[in-house]
């Protein structure tokens, strides 16, 4: 068995942290958290829009009020992981900022359309 360090966290405490997490955390956005999720929706959306007017061409929805929802519990689980009662804008920001790197990257790039080849280059 590997030497356990100083900064590992025992596999017995991490469970009960987790099923602690899981039974009695259940934080919510906060005002400022919403009103920022809010605006940011609306700055994407916008952005689009404005895009699609100046170029005449009908691009694809940025973002959906699925993937908004998505974001939101991203947030709750941010909280969640450092037993926050309620979701501040950091979680937010950081929620939208995983957002962006998984999916709208990765629709970037064309994963999103199926090319999902690994090759070594």
């Amino acid at each position: 068995t590997a030497a356990v360090s100083d900064t590992d966290i025992d596999i017995q405490l991490m469970k009960r942290f987790i099923s602690y997490c899981r039974t009695k955390c259940a934080p919510r956005l906060s005002d400022e958290a919403a009103e920022a999720l809010r605006n940011h929706y609306v700055s994407i959306r916008s952005s689009v829009r404005r895009t699609q007017l100046e170029s005449d061409q009908q691009s694809a929805i940025p973002i959906t009020v699925r993937q908004l929802e998505a974001i939101v519990r991203l947030s709750e689980a941010l909280a969640k992981m450092s037993l926050a009662v309620t979701a501040n804008v950091q979680h937010v920001h950081e929620a939208i900022r995983l957002f962006r790197v998984s999916t709208l990257d990765a629709a970037n790039s064309g994963l999103s359309q199926g090319d999902l080849s690994l090759s070594a280059d």
